[in-house]
């Protein structure tokens, strides 16, 4: 779920993102990119802190609040 509060109820924004896990590797030439990756923007505790490297794939986005208008009018 991803979301931005509003002033009232009817201002919040958001989608409901459903998503199937197509990949997890705890060891690997990608984990170790990403970790590389994360190494140079957060620094070593942040890289260290990082254990898999998982893959989704995005079966269904939906608006926050379902009123028939479309996820693109939620955002």
């Amino acid at each position: 779920m991803i979301m931005e509060p509003g002033q009232t109820p009817p201002e919040w924004k958001g989608v409901r993102i459903y998503l199937t896990m197509t990949d997890c590797q705890t060891s690997g030439e990608k984990l170790d990119s990403l970790k590389a990756l994360l190494r140079a923007k957060a620094g070593d505790a942040a890289a260290n802190m990082m254990h898999a490297a998982i893959t989704f794939a995005v079966q269904e986005v939906r608006p926050f609040a379902d009123f028939g208008q479309g996820w693109e009018k939620s955002i």
